[in-house]
């Protein structure tokens, strides 16, 4: 499959999904705000590793591999 054939059957749905999905735990970070307690702070690492996860998915997803 050329690059071209990729970007004109993209699945553009699983990409608004990623999408979707990197702004909740981008929300839920930016929401959190200051850290509490320990609770607060595994939520937060959490979110950002799930959220390096996803950023690394949505790079390869465009790149086509």
């Amino acid at each position: 499959m050329n690059i071209s054939e990729f970007e004109r059957l993209k699945p553009r749905k699983t990409l608004e999904a990623i999408n979707f999905t990197i702004e909740k735990y981008e929300s839920y970070i930016r929401e959190t705000g200051s850290i509490m307690d320990e609770t607060d702070a595994s939520f937060v690492e959490l979110s950002q590793e799930i959220l390096d996860d996803l950023n690394r998915i949505k790079k390869f997803f465009l790149e086509g591999l």
